[in-house]
Formats: C-alpha cells, structure tokens, sequence
C-alpha cells in the first residue's frame, strides 16, 4: 500500500501563459500499473487546449468551482460532485468557466498520460 498526501505530491505546472497546474498523486513511482490519478487547478478564465488520448481513458471528478466541458459534438457546465468519462479517442477540452479557482480530480486508465503533464512542467519558457 502507499499514501500520498495532496500536500507532499510535487506540483507540475504548466508553461506560461498557462495558469493551470497539476499534482500526480499515484503513477509508476506509488506503484500502479493501470491507473494514474492526481489533482489539477485551472485559475479563473483558464481554458485547455483540445486534445484526445489515444490510448487512455480519462475521468474528473468536480471538487471545487464551475467547469464547461467541450467536445466535438457538445458543451456542458459541470461543477462541484460532479464526474466526467472521457472515452479513448474522444476530443475534447475543459475551461474554468466561474470567478474562482477550478480544482478536480484527473484518472487516467491505462496510465501514461501523466507523463505528458510532467514533460510540459519541464520544458523551458
């Protein structure tokens, strides 16, 4: 078994002009093997890019502010208590849409897609 708490997971945040970033509490490094979760805090007026994962499936669970989800095909608000799957494939993008800050809960199934997060934090502004 291994415990993490939110406080001591290393925070990974984005390049500027990203005001967003994201903690990994459980990858590889806690020993999992086929899930990846962790904790993301988009600043008011953040939008993310769209994007797909082709291999993963990603699930939100809303902790705390208003988020407006976007796909292809349709748009939605969710916000606290709420969860959102995301299939494989699917492209999609996510936006603080209150006044606050946006916090929720990524999984990933398989893992893998964390990494990206970790590679985005590295690269120089």
């Amino acid at each position: 078994m291994k415990v993490v708490k939110f406080q001591e997971a290393i925070e990974y945040p984005a390049p500027p002009p990203s005001r967003k970033a994201s903690r990994i509490l459980i990858d590889d490094t806690a020993g999992a093997t086929k899930v990846a979760l962790g904790v993301a805090t988009y600043q008011a007026g953040e939008k993310g890019n769209y994007h797909t994962h082709s291999n993963h499936e990603e699930t939100m669970y809303i902790l705390e502010g208003k988020a407006k989800m976007e796909t292809e095909k349709s748009q939605f608000i969710v916000e606290k208590d709420t969860a959102v799957h995301v299939p494989i494939g699917e492209k999609h993008r996510m936006e603080n849409a209150g006044e606050g800050i946006l916090r929720f809960i990524w999984i990933y199934t398989p893992p893998g897609e964390e990494r990206s997060i970790k590679e985005r934090a590295r690269k120089p502004t």
